[in-house]
């Protein structure tokens, strides 16, 4: 079990190489590959395996490799929240074992079809309960990016020279449950050759009172007005950061009403609500989220 993850986290995922890396990085700033609902730098990533073989891959922005690896230990996920600090949400399960459906963790695994050492792993719940709508149809959700993955990990074998390795993982929080609601969130990294080379947060929402997927983008009204919003409280929560500080508030805007790269999932102190960037992401805590709702 890793250690729990701060909430507000950004994690910086850039994948640069000496020289011409650096340059091509910048040069295809503007540019990056969707992979369903992850934003993936695909043009660096294609280059930096590529040059793996040379030894010539760094991580320009990753300057503190004794926080990474402190960041990665292992830790309890399913502990509660911490009781000295409930103001902000940290990552952790919230399974309960009082209501009318039950849920279940099951393990994933799959190989790249070529054979190169590309491997995915994945933890994800599983539904039941005889009363539960739609059991099918909301299980399928859930484990879209089961599938999501795969395809990723077949993607970068491709890429890969034969003394290479490629390892993404994905943890499973189940992040509230209750009668009426369901959510959780994928933390997902990608490690090359053991180095982590991207980080991602998906999210899962569904309404258990009618067995539907929530349609994430239309939870929250997220104007200009709540990108500047976000941003002061990302500032309060996380500390300034100046990656955050590329994107305008018109940029954060665009990010949050995509399906592709909104983070948000509810939790037992509100909703949970950032977005996955070029950089990494970022989400601030919403005790007050019923004020942005939108209007049916």
């Amino acid at each position: 079990m890793k250690e729990k993850w701060s909430s507000g986290k950004i994690a910086a995922v850039i994948l640069g190489s000496i020289g011409a890396g650096i340059v091509l990085i910048i040069s295809l700033y503007a540019s990056v590959y969707k992979l369903s609902k992850v934003i993936i730098a695909w043009d660096e990533f294609e280059a930096a395996i590529n040059e793996r073989e040379d030894g010539d891959l760094e991580e320009w922005l990753d300057d503190n490799e004794e926080e990474k690896d402190e960041k990665e230990k292992k830790s309890d996920k399913d502990s509660d929240l911490d009781n000295e600090n409930t103001e902000y949400y940290e990552f952790h399960n919230e399974i309960r074992e009082d209501l009318s459906y039950q849920v279940s963790l099951e393990d994933y695994k799959v190989e790249a079809k070529n054979g190169l050492n590309a491997k995915g792993t994945a933890e994800y719940p599983v539904i039941t309960g005889e009363n539960v709508k739609n059991p099918d149809v909301i299980n399928k959700a859930i484990q879209k990016e089961l599938s999501v993955i795969e395809e990723h990990v077949n993607d970068v074998a491709e890429k890969l020279s034969e003394n290479a390795s490629y390892l993404f993982e994905a943890e499973c929080y189940v992040t509230y449950m209750d009668e009426d609601i369901f959510s959780m969130a994928y933390m997902e990294y990608g490690y090359l050759d053991g180095d982590r080379q991207e980080t991602y947060v998906v999210s899962v929402n569904i309404d258990m009172d009618n067995g539907m997927v929530m349609t994430n983008t239309q939870l929250l009204d997220i104007d200009d007005e709540f990108s500047i919003d976000f941003r002061k409280r990302s500032d309060k929560q996380n500390g300034e950061n100046e990656l955050l500080d590329r994107y305008s508030d018109q940029n954060i805007t665009e990010m949050m009403n995509q399906e592709s790269t909104l983070i948000i999932f509810y939790t037992p102190l509100g909703m949970e609500v950032g977005f996955n960037h070029y950089y990494g992401w970022v989400t601030v805590t919403y005790p007050d989220y019923q004020d942005f709702q939108k209007k049916l």
